[in-house]
């Protein structure tokens, strides 16, 4: 977008999610836990996908802080050297905070990564205007990470991680990680390849076992489980009632 020029990419911007960004913000301004407002279970686990230097993981903790539970164990995924590195910094006292410094993805492999802070991505040219050079990190699969640390449940994830969020999401329904996973806060972007098509994918896949509670697009989205229907009651002999 910095090559079309400060007019162009104002009105570029205002006709795509400029408006969705700005609604965003003031939904985040009257309701600041707007992000980590869920109840979670005791001995809860957390994803924070795209940990960058901690803030959404401190948000997590400081809520359970607050309201419980004590034992929530939060998983931050984080594969740029430097933000590790302040991530580290930030949360590296606390025990219920487990770091660990690669990405995820739909299976291993070692690619380069655009560094520019928030933005750092793997699908932008690192030369381009306001990233400041590359960094070689090591994306795992996600399916293998989650079995090797035990994880059985995912209470809550946060994912937001610059276009590699369509693999992840393709690879945890492919392997059956969706239909145990808690309340869901993604960011879609749309300069990945083929977004528009891929968001569209993503949605279809969560829209199996979630629902959509809100949604600024290309900004956040919340998705929450749905509810299971309750079963009909025993009829009067005792019996349950036929289907």
């Amino acid at each position: 977008m910095a090559t079309l020029g400060p007019y162009n990419e104002a009105v570029f911007e205002a006709l795509d999610y400029r408006p969705a960004l700005v609604r965003f913000r003031a939904a985040a301004q009257e309701q600041p836990d707007l992000l980590v407002d869920v109840d979670l279970p005791a001995g809860g686990v957390a994803l924070d996908v795209g940990g960058f230097e901690g803030q959404w993981s401190t948000r997590v903790l400081e809520r359970a802080d607050r309201r419980g539970p004590g034992d929530l164990r939060v998983h931050a995924f984080e594969p740029d050297p430097s933000s590790v590195e302040l991530f580290r910094h930030a949360l590296g006292h606390d025990p219920r905070v487990v770091l660990h410094p690669f990405g995820l993805g739909g299976h291993d492999r070692t690619v380069t990564l655009a560094v520019g802070g928030a933005g750092s991505s793997v699908f932008v040219d690192p030369n381009a205007p306001g990233f400041h050079g590359a960094a070689e990190v090591e994306l795992r699969d996600v399916d293998a990470v989650l079995q090797s640390l035990d994880v059985e449940r995912i209470d809550l994830i946060k994912v937001n991680i610059e276009g590699g969020e369509y693999e992840l999401f393709d690879r945890l329904q492919e392997t059956g990680w969706l239909g145990r996973t808690g309340t869901v806060f993604v960011q879609f972007h749309e300069f990945a390849p083929d977004a528009y098509r891929a968001r569209r994918r993503v949605r279809r896949h969560l829209e199996r076992t979630h629902r959509c509670t809100w949604s600024h697009p290309w900004v956040f989205e919340r998705w929450d489980p749905k509810v299971p229907a309750p079963l009909d009651p025993p009829s009067a002999t005792g019996q349950d009632p036929l289907p």
